[in-house]
């Protein structure tokens, strides 16, 4: 009889050599919600069996087997399993160095300060989706796939994500003249995030009133500057924790008031403790 407690979330991360920038996760989670949050990382998202409901500031999704989902940097999110299924899930993180490596083969136009962009959403899509995770049950199979077929198999799902939705960012235009302010205003938070930043500091940055700044902010990234906040200090959290240093250590670090307050916040957010987090063994 299987006595496992199908309630507590089963996440396993890694890296493989064979890949540039993009880390790897595969996940089971029963009945379970996840609070906003977001990464620093584009993610994709591929669901195996059950489905997951996410939320974004443009609306409510529900992505089950055969669909693509797609997060980008600094997008805000929330979801739950969907109607209390069990959501088995596998995902690539891909930060700015791995966006680089994918631009350089498949967008050549592409630069360093406008790399290549997935647009955010849920794709339909069951045969990319189908590439996908076979590319990534390869890389976790080190024992038996070799580092030729990986990488082939990682960028032949590459080569259709990017060739099916990918677009430079110099091909969607200038950026509006408020939504390069709130840039302005995210940049500022993200480089000062470990101290308590008043309304009015980062109002006299863009020149814009504390009331115009705070709905605009909303408007353009889902959430207002304070929350904003309390995400990049989460990221910071997590990337100490990966480091090898203590939650304690990383909580006074980023700006958390005690070690229960990243507790908390962390759990609602990534759906494991700090403490199962910085456990987590990379792969080869």
């Amino acid at each position: 009889m299987d006595t496992s407690d199908k309630s507590e979330p089963e996440v396993v991360c890694w890296r493989d050599g064979a890949l540039d920038g993009a880390c790897l996760a595969s996940a089971r989670y029963g009945e379970h919600k996840f609070d906003r949050h977001l990464h620093d990382e584009l993610v994709i998202v591929m669901t195996q069996s059950g489905a997951g409901q996410c939320h974004t500031r443009t609306g409510s999704e529900v992505a089950g087997p055969g669909s693509v989902l797609v997060f980008g940097p600094g997008e805000y999110h929330s979801g739950e399993v969907w109607e209390g299924r069990e959501w088995n899930y596998r995902a690539i993180y891909l930060d700015m160095e791995g966006l680089g490596a994918l631009g350089a083969v498949f967008s050549p136009d592409s630069r360093p300060d406008k790399p290549l962009l997935i647009p955010p959403g849920l794709y339909q899509d069951a045969h990319l989706a189908g590439l996908l995770v076979k590319a990534h049950a390869s890389l976790d199979q080190h024992g038996s796939v070799s580092l030729m077929e990986r990488q082939a198999n990682w960028w032949a799902a590459m080569g259709m994500l990017v060739g099916r939705y990918g677009q430079s960012r110099h091909e969607l235009g200038e950026a509006r003249r408020e939504a390069h302010k709130m840039a302005q205003v995210r940049e500022y938070v993200a480089a000062n995030y470990a101290r308590d930043i008043p309304v009015d500091e980062l109002a006299e940055l863009v020149g814009l009133s504390r009331y115009y700044l705070t709905r605009a902010f909303c408007k353009e990234f889902g959430l207002p500057p304070h929350a904003y906040a309390t995400q990049v200090r989460l990221l910071a959290a997590k990337r100490m924790l990966a480091a090898g240093h203590s939650a304690a250590t990383a909580a006074a670090a980023v700006g958390f008031y005690d070690q229960s307050h990243l507790n908390r916040l962390f759990k609602r957010a990534y759906g494991i403790t700090p403490g199962t987090y910085a456990a987590l063994k990379p792969g080869h």
